[in-house]
């Protein structure tokens, strides 16, 4: 019977708190920023016929001679920022979603070992869902005697 979480204090505390200042830190980032309106009346945002991609591109390599607009090295930096953030999210995903038996990596795709629905003693089942013993053959030929 379960008694409800509790709470570990110690070294496992240490992340969960890092975390939670992290994002007090991100919020109040977000929350103290100004967020002037692109609109086309004000005179703000790209023009029709400049490409946005392409003046990115020339900011990242320093191509200053080749933009026709100046001014996008903070559009630059939120690209930049937000590749960095998928990335970390990508490696983290992946350390989640690596799984552990024993304490030694398991891969996803292994065939070595037993399933885990034959119990000891179970009948191996051919290609066609029916037992070895059902058909009258042997399990190993895998269906070469049709």
């Amino acid at each position: 019977m379960t008694t409800g979480p509790k709470l570990r204090l110690g070294k496992t505390l240490v992340p969960g708190l890092l975390a939670v200042g992290l994002f007090a830190v991100m919020a109040l980032i977000t929350l103290n920023a100004s967020f002037d309106p692109m609109t086309a009346a004000a005179g703000a945002g790209f023009p029709d016929d400049v490409s946005i991609t392409a003046e990115l591109g020339y900011a990242l390599f320093g191509y200053d001679s080749l933009q026709q607009i100046g001014g996008t090295e903070p559009f630059l930096a939120a690209v930049l920022l937000v590749a960095i953030a998928l990335d970390a999210a990508l490696d983290a995903a992946l350390v989640l979603a690596k799984r552990e038996e024993g304490g030694e990596p398991v891969a996803a795709l292994s065939s070595t070992g037993e399933s885990s629905s034959s119990g000891e003693g179970a009948a191996p089942t051919v290609a066609d869902g029916g037992s070895a013993e059902s058909t009258g053959r042997s399990a190993d030929t895998g269906g070469e005697n049709r």
